[in-house]
C-alpha cells in the first residue's frame, strides 16, 4: 500500500495531476492499494495506516517551492512520526519569473531543507516535473532529483502516437491567466485570437472558478474572472468552469488547438498530442516549455535589478502569440512535429521512477 497526497481543491489542473498519477501508478503496480490524502491537510490522524505501507506519494504539482514544508506539506510538526519514505513524484519548482536569475537565487526555507534532505536520503529519486525544477534542488545541495516529467504528460491511450497537425481550425479553448495584473492582456489575447479565427467554435475555459461563491475562492479572484468572462463573452466565446474536478473538460477533445496561461490545459492538450502554446506566468510555464522543446511566450517582463524584480504584463506578448500562431497555421504547424517522441521518450523514464518505489 501507498499513501499518495494530493493537492486537489479547485483547480482542474490539480485534479487532473491527481488522475493521471494514479492511472500511471495503477498501470505499473495494479496489485498496490492507492491511500489517498489531501497534502494540504496534516497526516497525524491517518499515521498508524500510512506507516504500514511502502511509502508516501507527493502526486505531481509545483511543490518544490521555499515554503515546501510545513507550507505545502502540511505532512506532520514532528516528521519523527513518518516512518516511511516520502517521495515526490513529477514535481516543480516555482520560480517568479523563473529566469537563470531566479534559478541562481531560489532557496528554501531551514525546515524545507530539513524535509527535503531526510527525502533524499530515503528515496532513490525526487521525481522532479522540469530540468529548471532538478537544477533549483541541485544548487540547494540536493543531489538525486531526476526529471520525470510532470505526470499530466502521459495520457495512456496517447502514448506513441503522432502528433495531430490540423490542417484547418475549427475549434479552439483559450484559458486566461490567474493572476489580475494579466486581465487586460488576457482580454487582449481573446480578442485577437477571435480575429484571426472568427468562424471557429471559441472557448474561454476557467480553471480555478468564475464566480461563484465559495470561501476557497478570493473575492479578487472571483472579480477579475468574472471581467474577462464578461469580455469572452461579448467577444463570441462560450465561457465554461471547469473547477473542482475533470468531469468538465470534455470539451477539450473536440478542440484542435488551445492557446493560453494554464500549464495543465496546455499539458493536456500536448498529452493528447495536439498544438498548444504556452504564455508563462512564471517559471512553472517556462520549465514546461524548455522540457518539451515547444516555444512559450513570456507573458512578463522583469526588472534587471535585485533578487525580488518587480513583474509587470509584456506589452508585446500578445503580438508574439499572433506571430507564432501566423506562422504555424502557414506551416501545418510543423514545429510540433517532435513533441510527441520527447514525451514518449521520457515516458520510460517514468516507468524507471516507478519502478524505483520504495518497497517494504
Amino acid at each position: 500500500m501507498y499513501t499518495v497526497l494530493t493537492g486537489a481543491k479547485i483547480n482542474m489542473g490539480d485534479f487532473l495531476i491527481e488522475e493521471r498519477c494514479t492511472a500511471l501508478l495503477k498501470e505499473h503496480l495494479p496489485e498496490e492499494e492507492l491511500f489517498v490524502l489531501p497534502h494540504f491537510e496534516p497526516l497525524d490522524a491517518h499515521l498508524d495506516k500510512i506507516n504500514s505501507g511502502k511509502a508516501i506519494i507527493i502526486m505531481g504539482g509545483p511543490g518544490f517551492q521555499p515554503g515546501f514544508y510545513p507550507g505545502v506539506y502540511k505532512l506532520t510538526d514532528d516528521l519523527n512520526h513518518i516512518r516511511v519514505p516520502i517521495v515526490p513524484m513529477g514535481l516543480g519548482w516555482k520560480g517568479v519569473p523563473g529566469d537563470f536569475n531566479t534559478l541562481r537565487n531560489y532557496r528554501f526555507t531551514s525546515s524545507s531543507m530539513t524535509a527535503l534532505k531526510r527525502i533524499s536520503t530515503e528515496t532513490k529519486y525526487l521525481g522532479c516535473r522540469d530540468y529548471l525544477t532538478c537544477e533549483a534542488l541541485r544548487r540547494n545541495g540536493i543531489e538525486n532529483p531526476l526529471m520525470t516529467g510532470c505526470p499530466v504528460w502521459y495520457r495512456l491511450d496517447a502514448i506513441g502516437k503522432s502528433p495531430v497537425r490540423p490542417r484547418k481550425v475549427t475549434s479552439l479553448t483559450v484559458t486566461p491567466a490567474q493572476r489580475s495584473i494579466y486581465q487586460k492582456q488576457s482580454i487582449e489575447l481573446l480578442r485577437e485570437i477571435s480575429n484571426i479565427f472568427p468562424a471557429a467554435a471559441r472557448y474561454c475555459s476557467f480553471n480555478r472558478g468564475i464566480s461563484q461563491d465559495h470561501p476557497l475562492i478570493p473575492t479578487a479572484d472571483r472579480r477579475n474572472n468574472a471581467a474577462i468572462s464578461d469580455a469572452a463573452k461579448s467577444l463570441g466565446y462560450e465561457v465554461v468552469d471547469t473547477s473542482f474536478g475533470t468531469d468538465k473538460i470534455g470539451f477539450y477533445d473536440e478542440c484542435d488547438i488551445h492557446v493560453g496561461y494554464r500549464v495543465h490545459t496546455h499539458l493536456h492538450f500536448l498529452s493528447s498530442r495536439k498544438p498548444s502554446i504556452l504564455l508563462h506566468e512564471d517559471g512553472r510555464g517556462r520549465g514546461v516549455s524548455e522540457a518539451l522543446n515547444v516555444l512559450g511566450v513570456d507573458a512578463f517582463h522583469a526588472g534587471r535589478t535585485g533578487i525580488l524584480r518587480k513583474i509587470r504584463p509584456s506589452k508585446y506578448a500578445v503580438e508574439q502569440v499572433k506571430t507564432y500562431l501566423l506562422s504555424e497555421l502557414e506551416n501545418g504547424f510543423s514545429r510540433f512535429a517532435g513533441f510527441g517522441k520527447i514525451i514518449d521518450e521520457q515516458y520510460e523514464i517514468m516507468k524507471q521512477f516507478i519502478r524505483s518505489l520504495p518497497e517494504a
